[in-house]
């Protein structure tokens, strides 16, 4: 790789990695610097009302699938990985602009190679952003200061005040490497 001032993909990771978010290899990619990415990644573009992770969000994310599909709850964590290295970029924007769904769409193709897991299909992905969207709903609901928009939240009781970002970045790397042992 070049000089990173003038290559405008590339961002330096957490490990001190280069990757390029525009040319993503799976060779790139490193599980500390997802779950370290991901822990320090505030939702809603950092819009709530206190901090809360896209990595506590996964966690939660993964809970809401059936314990007896660990290959679910694994696609469940993993979903918003491609934010450990683009930011948690809000839904409106990447609705009007598709270039944002492409190249979260590459970085997680890299990243299903680098953890060596098959890509979800389509059924499988569906049903994690059922889950996702019921997240969703309830956060916006509990975190923002008018989350109106996202619908009834509803019935859940997850926390959703995220403790240090020491301690969900190693739950995140905690239940990835038990959910990896499992499928």
């Amino acid at each position: 790789m070049g000089d990173p001032w003038t290559d405008v993909g590339v961002v330096e990771t957490y490990t001190g990695r280069q990757f390029d978010v525009f040319d993503p290899v799976a060779e790139a990619v490193d599980l500390d610097d997802i779950a370290a990415g991901l822990a320090h990644t505030c939702r809603f573009g950092g819009h709530c009302q206190h901090f809360y992770s896209v990595a506590h969000h996964s966690l939660h994310v993964s809970r809401e699938l059936p314990e007896d599909e660990p290959r679910l709850q694994l696609l469940g964590l993993f979903h918003d990985a491609a934010e450990a290295y683009v930011g948690d970029v809000p839904r409106p924007l990447k609705a009007r602009y598709d270039v944002f769904e492409r190249v979260e769409a590459e970085v997680l193709d890299a990243i299903w190679r680098a953890l060596d897991v098959d890509p979800p299909d389509e059924t499988e992905w569906e049903r994690v952003m059922t889950a996702d969207d019921r997240l969703l709903a309830y956060e916006a609901g509990n975190v923002l200061e008018d989350g109106s928009w996202a619908g009834e939240p509803p019935d859940l009781a997850y926390e959703l005040r995220s403790d240090s970002i020491e301690t969900i970045r190693t739950q995140f790397l905690s239940r990835s490497e038990t959910l990896r042992d499992r499928v």
